[in-house]
């Protein structure tokens, strides 16, 4: 596995989802401990929580990110019939 991203517990899981609605595997590291104590995974508390993903899913994973950050996300956004 490699490490992807680095970042705050919200937005980590927010691309997550984003990869796991891709069907790409994710393992997040310091997802709790993100919360109860921060500073104790990472100097300051600064962004502790790492998203890792297979070698194989790296680079579609990579592009994923890159898209999040400059938001040009295509999200599927089908209407509900009532």
């Amino acid at each position: 596995m490699t490490d992807l991203f680095r970042g705050t517990y919200f937005e980590a899981m927010n691309i997550r989802n984003l990869l796991e609605n891709e069907n790409i595997e994710v393992f997040t590291q310091n997802e709790n401990m993100s919360n109860i104590e921060p500073w104790a995974v990472t100097s300051g508390g600064f962004n502790p929580v790492i998203l890792k993903v297979n070698n194989e899913d790296f680079e579609n994973a990579k592009k994923i990110i890159e898209d999040y950050e400059n938001g040009n996300l295509n999200l599927n956004t089908n209407e509900i019939e009532k």
